[in-house]
């Protein structure tokens, strides 16, 4: 799980399962001023890079967020990463998660989604199923 940019050692040098805390991240004024733009557009500026794919789609139609990104990668099924990720959240943020494999599972919920509004986080983006959509 990474807050902003890659820390101090590449993701294929982490072990499975560690969580990255205290990263710099891009500040509001720059999340501000990419906030109007399409997401192909910002992916396409990024050397397209950070693209989640064409499957990925809102749950409430014509909403669009924009923030930094926290990560979290999980086994199929097992939230625990959430967890730990919802603490790493503050104002702004978006929780990105994925799993390691598909997965169906709901995986996430009303509790987590009261958490990170408490949090100030604007918005969740999961490759996984989810409870609670309202």
């Amino acid at each position: 799980m990474t807050h902003g940019n890659a820390g101090d050692a590449p993701a294929a040098a982490r072990p499975a399962g560690a969580i990255v805390t205290d990263l710099p991240c891009a500040g509001a004024e720059h999340v501000d001023a990419l906030r109007g733009y399409g997401v192909a557009t910002v992916h396409e500026a990024m050397g397209r890079t950070g693209c989640l794919g064409p499957g990925l789609r809102p749950v409430q139609r014509d909403v669009r967020i924009a923030g930094t990104g926290v990560t979290a990668l999980c086994w199929p099924g097992d939230n625990l990463m959430i967890h730990a990720a919802v603490e790493q959240c503050a104002e702004g943020d978006i929780l990105v998660v994925a799993t390691t494999s598909p997965s169906t599972d709901g995986m996430f919920g009303q509790l987590f989604a009261t958490a990170l509004h408490h949090r100030g986080v604007r918005g969740l983006a999961i490759d996984a199923g989810v409870r609670d959509t309202a």
